[in-house]
């Protein structure tokens, strides 16, 4: 009951983190009569994440994933064996990280676009809330590489709904709710009961249902049209994700837009709630912020502005973001079960036991992290040494399930972050509340959504 309570006021996962830092690195914890055992230790996690779900010891939690599936459809983040598979095989060409790079300029043209937002609240001095601004970013992004949506909205065929990334974040934020709060034990009937919080996952799945099928039906139509038949559309939807993936004839309508809503739900609040905790500790860290600042400037010297051969130079900034993604991961654990009776760090565990390798916990090992409660870039890198261990990142997850958007998110951040780096200083209205004071739907965010004050660096610069 009290993990229902938390989850219902948005600290699911940070109870469980309190909790394992309270009582050790595997805990064991019960959602009514299901007994869970959470894992903090990041060699162990590596273990089960790898090698341990290769050989089928561990799979993808029933409690977890029947939430997740029952609310977002079948597709591919709660499919095991071959239906994971075969999606997974789908998947991987279209998110290469080269997709990505060549279309550099218009992630830095999305980018540039927050920047000007954010140039008018320099000028007054006015605070703003950059959470909601990455997360309009990242879902415009992903929009484009996965619907064919352009950033100026062109119709890209005709009786194409109209994209409003604001609405569509809230609907799938809504849905994601949902999914903790079934997964926290509340029964799957309470989204259909005749109430207001019923009435608004309805009006959510509607609104996504609208908005959506057009578009996965014209998909399937482009992608399975012989040339002389195909439907007019514009480039940028005949080339996006979605064509692709309709490519594939074990996908149908039902899977497409089940994959549809799965991929932008992961492809852009992810990234833009890192975004939000990368700025907070640089704006609690002068050290660190100095030495990111002169980073993206020596880059900016050598290439004269921000672009791939920019790119090279940016090493810290990567850095700052998987540090962000060690303190802060947005995504908090990876619910699996046991399939055969194993042992973990010494202790037997039966067959059917749910184990979630916990990220969030697993960040603070002082063994594999020294002095893990400092914000420290430069753990990543550091060459391994024998009496220390290069860093084990799981923001991205581990193993063959290891994120396929891992190179766009990267990429993303990467390049929003050395824009206001070289544009802006900035200071944190509510200092460290705004990094611990968390929400959480699914993902975890700052409640505050991250305000700042910014002042423009543009004369120093000039």
């Amino acid at each position: 009951m009290e993990l229902l309570a938390a989850a219902k006021q948005g600290t699911y996962s940070l109870r469980i983190f309190r909790w394992m830092q309270q009582y050790g690195s595997m805990i064991l914890l019960r959602i009514f009569t299901r007994p869970m055992v959470m894992v903090a230790k990041p060699q162990l996690i590596e273990s089960i994440l790898t090698e341990g779900q290769t050989k089928g010891i561990f799979t993808r939690s029933p409690s977890f994933y029947h939430a997740y599936k029952d609310v977002f459809g079948v597709h591919i983040g709660n499919q095991v064996g071959e239906a994971w598979k075969w999606r997974r095989q789908t998947a991987a060409p279209a998110f290469r990280a080269s997709r990505f790079t060549q279309k550099f300029d218009l992630i830095r043209q999305g980018c540039q676009q927050v920047i000007t937002q954010l140039q008018s609240s320099a000028q007054t001095g006015k605070e703003v809330q950059v959470d909601p601004l990455f997360v309009d970013l990242t879902m415009n992004i992903i929009a484009y590489f996965f619907l064919g949506v352009t950033f100026d909205k062109t119709s890209n065929f005709a009786g194409e709904p109209s994209f409003d990334a604001n609405r569509l974040y809230a609907a799938l934020a809504l849905l994601e709710k949902h999914v903790l709060l079934q997964t926290a034990g509340r029964s799957r009937w309470f989204k259909f009961l005749p109430t207001s919080e019923g009435r608004e996952y309805r009006q959510a799945q509607d609104y996504l249902q609208q908005n959506l099928k057009p578009r996965v039906a014209m998909a399937l139509q482009v992608a399975r049209a012989s040339e002389a038949e195909s439907p007019s559309v514009s480039s940028s939807f005949r080339d996006s994700m979605l064509v692709q993936f309709a490519k594939n004839p074990q996908h149908d309508q039902d899977s497409l837009m089940a994959e549809t809503r799965a991929f932008i739900f992961a492809g852009h609040d992810t990234t833009a709630h890192t975004m939000s905790f990368a700025v907070g500790e640089l704006g609690l860290n002068p050290g660190v912020f100095q030495a990111a600042q002169q980073a993206v400037d020596q880059a900016w010297e050598k290439e004269g502005e921000l672009n791939l051969s920019t790119l090279k130079h940016l090493d810290y900034i990567e850095a700052v973001v998987k540090e962000t993604l060690r303190l802060h991961p947005v995504a908090t654990g990876i619910p699996l079960v046991t399939t055969q009776e194993t042992e973990l760090d010494g202790v037997k565990m039966p067959k059917n036991v749910s184990v979630e390798p916990f990220f969030w916990a697993a960040g603070q090992d002082p063994e594999m992290f020294p002095k893990p409660e400092e914000f420290r870039p430069e753990r990543w890198l550091q060459k391994e040494t024998d009496q220390q261990p290069l860093p084990l990142l799981f923001g991205f997850s581990r193993g063959s399930h290891f994120c396929v958007g891992a190179p766009l998110a990267l990429l993303e951040a990467t390049v929003m972050l050395s824009l206001l780096l070289r544009h802006f200083n900035w200071e944190l209205v509510n200092g460290r509340d705004s990094l611990e004071d968390v929400n959480q739907y699914l993902t975890v965010f700052p409640r505050d959504r991250m305000p700042i004050r910014l002042v423009s660096r543009s004369e120093s610069i000039a």
